[in-house]
């Protein structure tokens, strides 16, 4: 972990009034369009001073078209660089359904089954320490149910820059009993695969190696062949060497009377990722991370923008791309949202999931949270609306609805009005 220093702060009138000045809409709007964007906007601003939320980017789509993306804040605050829908930024666990979209295009392709046993695609084994004769299935790395947890050793895998080890080589390391970062007790959950839920991260990783296996390619070539390059998504990429890092926002994790704001994962904390060789610097309130990565990737490290999420949603929704290719086949795209596993009111498909609440129908999506990121892609089919959401903060509540979900259902509830 990083220490933090003092310098560089930020005078708190100043910032605010950066929120306020550094938005860019898709055109100007008039009459009641206007009126639900300047409301959006300060709803926004608002929300993002009392949740110290630095930057914020997000898009509406309404019968399968773009009608607004704006950012808010700040993407780099010591440079004064603004967040804006095209700033390239981690997305977190929306990241996972990349993972399932390409897992499932095989599927379609007969190359791989749901419940076949994750061993038929491996070069090495995996199964659980006590409960070895009942196999861990590909469709229980989508749901949550692989009885897989993540352990100490993934928290302690995030880094600044891209990971030195393969994927493969990390989950050698992690899943096979010889291997530096194997633990029986704290890598696997004690109940049976299929028997049990629990979100879990290194699953997914697992996931996109069986994606490489079944296909003969990496998982960023596929991705690129299969998903990014056939809907115009040039500026996406699982790995920093990738992208411009000049347009790719800092991460930052607020910090409160020394207390560090961030999510846990694998019983650890690892709220402000810096790099040793260099001096982490805090502004005002807020710690800058590096720009990190983690061997498990296919989980949550891939590297977009909002406007480059749209071309993907409006995917989902059914949107070709060039050459007229499809992302999925519709009924393939029906058995994804589909309720299958979930707890405390959290409903999951295969990835995609949606939270249970009063007097609301379920609104599909997934959301995010990493070392200061949150993000939230949610999708309501039945009239061809998204709402994106993506932050350079992490708010990261213990408990109820978290607030980027709270920010695309305010969007999904008004599409109609921008």
């Amino acid at each position: 972990m990083s220490t933090f220093s003092p310098e560089g702060s930020v005078d708190r009138r100043r910032f605010l009034f950066g929120l306020a000045g550094v938005s860019a809409a898709l055109a100007s709007p008039t009459g009641r369009t206007a009126n639900a964007r300047l409301a959006a906007k300060e709803y926004f601003l608002a929300r993002m001073a009392t949740e110290h939320i630095p930057g914020l980017a997000v898009a509406v789509i309404r019968g399968g078209e773009l009608v607004w993306s704006q950012g808010f804040g700040w993407a780099n605050i010591e440079k004064r660089i603004p967040m804006t829908p095209d700033t390239i930024q981690n997305i977190a666990s929306v990241s996972k359904t990349f993972a399932a979209t390409a897992a499932m295009q095989l599927f379609e392709a007969g190359r791989l089954k749901l419940d076949d046993d994750v061993n038929r695609h491996l070069g090495f084994v995996v199964e659980h320490p006590v409960h070895r004769s009942t196999p861990i299935t590909i469709r229980q790395l989508l749901t949550h149910e692989s009885s897989i947890e993540d352990g100490p050793a993934y928290a302690l895998s995030y880094a600044c820059s891209d990971p030195e080890l393969s994927l493969e080589q990390w989950l050698r390391a992690y899943l096979v009993p010889s291997g530096r970062f194997y633990d029986a007790k704290r890598n696997f959950h004690p109940w049976s695969p299929g028997q049990g839920f629990s979100y879990n991260n290194v699953a997914y990783g697992l996931l996109g190696h069986i994606v490489e296996c079944a296909s003969g390619m990496s998982f960023e070539d596929y991705c690129q062949k299969n998903i990014f390059q056939p809907f115009g998504m040039t500026e996406t990429s699982w790995y920093l060497k990738g992208i411009d890092r000049a347009r790719h926002s800092i991460p930052y994790s607020w910090v409160s009377d020394g207390k560090v704001r961030g999510p846990t994962w694998g019983g650890l904390p690892p709220s402000v990722i810096g790099d040793p060789n260099a001096a982490t610097h805090i502004n005002d309130d807020y710690a800058a991370n590096c720009l990190y990565n983690h061997p498990n990737f296919p989980d949550g490290f891939l590297r977009t923008s909002v406007n480059q999420l749209v071309r993907y949603a409006q995917a989902y929704l059914g949107k070709t791309g060039r050459g007229e290719s499809t992302l999925l086949r519709a009924d393939t795209i029906a058995r994804m949202f589909r309720e299958a596993s979930g707890e405390k009111g959290r409903v999951f498909g295969l990835c995609w999931n949606a939270v249970r609440q009063p007097g609301r129908a379920l609104l599909w999506g997934h959301g995010g949270s990493d070392p200061g990121i949150n993000s939230n892609l949610r999708l309501r089919f039945e009239d061809s609306v998204a709402a994106i959401v993506l932050m350079n903060g992490n708010i990261g509540r213990p408990s109820g609805v978290p607030a980027p979900l709270e920010f695309a259902e305010y969007l999904v509830d008004r599409s109609h009005e921008f």
